[in-house]
């Protein structure tokens, strides 16, 4: 995917939800295949009841159906918001996208951030990933499963003071050039 970059804007960091959002959906599939395996072998025993051996084959393909739906809804459907979720820190700004939204991709100017306030539980010592909370003069935008929340938010503080030492810079240079110009 391409992404909407201004003139001078370069990426920094581009990433994705961190994949624990996926622990359900494998969960879920994990159990309806073993109960879809399950429901299709007891079928397929020769001792049924009269009732159910004469159907059998019409509750194998109402088993099957019933799988594939739930497989799709329950597995494939937040497997593929997955794969469309995005975090990126450029020079300028943080743009994201979680799995919920409507599929717009929002940004929040570095200029216009106060403060960036990193969460992560202490049983993620391994990954790391968290919450990243990002502190604005009107409010807050929380950015939930951040992959390794705390390197992601030292990149964008020092992008932050790079971004605002180089503006001071071309605005006192702006400045000084008015002056002699008068």
């Amino acid at each position: 995917m391409k992404l909407p970059l201004h003139e001078r804007e370069r990426v920094i960091i581009k990433s994705r939800e961190h994949s624990r959002v996926l622990r359900q959906p494998i969960g879920a599939f994990l159990i309806l295949t073993a109960l879809c395996t399950f429901s299709i072998g007891y079928l397929s025993r020769d001792d049924l009841s009269d009732w159910l051996a004469n159907n059998a084959d019409v509750w194998m393909i109402v088993t099957l159906v019933l799988w594939a739906v739930l497989v799709i809804i329950w597995s494939i459907v937040p497997w593929v918001r997955w794969m469309r979720s995005l975090i990126v820190l450029t020079n300028e700004r943080i743009m994201f996208r979680s799995t919920y939204s409507q599929g717009q991709l929002q940004s929040v100017g570095l200029f216009t951030v106060r403060d960036l306030v990193a969460y992560a539980k202490q049983n993620n010592v391994l990954t790391r990933a968290g919450t990243l909370d990002i502190v604005m003069n009107q409010g807050f935008v929380r950015i939930a499963h951040v992959p390794s929340v705390p390197y992601f938010r030292s990149l964008a503080m020092e992008a932050m003071t790079n971004l605002r030492s180089n503006h001071s810079v071309a605005h006192t240079e702006t400045n000084s050039s008015e002056e002699m110009g008068s």
